[in-house]
C-alpha cells in the first residue's frame, strides 16, 4: 500500500495566503516571511516552503519579493495579492459563494414570512437554487461579480 501524501493546504498554505491579505489590507506594503510567521504562528522555515509553493500558482496568488542567492531560491516578501488570492481566502465573493448566500438568504426570508403561501413559495424557490437550479444561480452571481468588477 502507498504511503499517503499529507495535505499543506489547510495547515500550511491556506493560512500563510490569508495572513498576506490580510497584512496587506492592514496596510503593510510588503509582507515578510517574519510578519507571516508572527501572525500564523508557524516557524519562519515552514512560511518560506508555503511562499514557495503559493508562488507557483496560476492564475499568480501575489507579487514575490524575491531574495534568492547561490544558496536556493528564496522569497524575502510579497506584494499586491492578487483577486485570486482574496477569492481564494474569501475576502473577495466568488459566484458560488454568492449562489449559496442566495439560498441562505432565501431560506431565512421563509422563516421569517408570516404569510403561508409566500412562506412556501420562498422555501421551494430556495430549495431550487440550492439543487436543481444552482448552475444558474452560480451563472447570475457570476454576471454580477464580473459587472461589478468593471468587467462586462
Amino acid at each position: 500500500m502507498a504511503d499517503m501524501v499529507n495535505s499543506t493546504w489547510e495547515d500550511r498554505d491556506l493560512p500563510v495566503l490569508r495572513a498576506i491579505v490580510e497584512k496587506w489590507d492592514e496596510g503593510v506594503n510588503t509582507v515578510t516571511p517574519a510578519g507571516i510567521a508572527a501572525r500564523t504562528g508557524l516557524p519562519e522555515d515552514v512560511v518560506q516552503r508555503a511562499l514557495l509553493a503559493l508562488d507557483r500558482e496560476d492564475p499568480p496568488f501575489f507579487t514575490p519579493v524575491d531574495g534568492s542567492t547561490l544558496v536556493g531560491k528564496h522569497i524575502s516578501g510579497v506584494k499586491e495579492p492578487t483577486g485570486h488570492a482574496r477569492r481564494t481566502v474569501g475576502t473577495w465573493p466568488t459566484p458560488e459563494a454568492l449562489a449559496d448566500r442566495l439560498v441562505q438568504a432565501l431560506a431565512q426570508a421563509a422563516d421569517n414570512e408570516p404569510d403561508e403561501e409566500k412562506r412556501g413559495w420562498l422555501k421551494k424557490t430556495a430549495a431550487w437554487f440550492g439543487s436543481a437550479g444552482r448552475d444558474v444561480a452560480v451563472d447570475i452571481a457570476s454576471s454580477v461579480v464580473t459587472k461589478s468588477a468593471g468587467l462586462g
